[in-house]
């Protein structure tokens, strides 16, 4: 029980520190190619991540909104991990495959990226500005 608990404290600590800034300037730019050694964590606004999304195969997109937030429409192909499920332990990120992580504004993703990459979790990129963003650039949705 006490790591869960540490885990959680750990993850609502890094949530809080980054949920409300935006992604530091050095962080954002040109997407880089796949590295075999060091992690690569992005911020991408939605146009970078649909020129991601077509160049990359490989990429798997996971969203880390509740089921209750897909109402607003979800990015097509995305796979469903809540932050909740995320931050308890009871679900982790697909390894092995680049990831672009998306959220309502880019906060938990955010989050939810730094944790995992500071973890050396090989390439993650965060949709700056979330699903919102995404829909005010006029990029296809999905809705259930």
């Amino acid at each position: 029980m006490q790591p869960y608990l540490h885990r959680i404290a750990a993850v609502m600590l890094l949530c809080v520190t980054v949920a409300c800034s935006g992604p530091e300037s050095s962080e954002k730019g040109q997407i880089p190619a796949a590295s075999g050694t060091s992690p690569i964590f992005r911020s991408l606004s939605p146009q970078e991540a649909k020129s991601l999304i077509g160049n990359r195969k490989d990429l798997v997109l996971v969203d880390v909104r509740s089921p209750q937030e897909l109402h607003e429409g979800s990015i097509p192909g995305s796979l469903l991990l809540p932050f909740g499920e995320l931050a308890k332990g009871a679900a982790t990120l697909p390894a092995g495959r680049p990831l672009l992580l998306i959220c309502a504004v880019g906060g938990r993703s955010y989050a939810v990226g730094r944790y995992f990459s500071g973890r050396g979790h090989g390439e993650i990129y965060n949709l700056d500005g979330g699903i919102s963003a995404w829909k005010a650039a006029g990029l296809p949705l999905v809705h259930p």
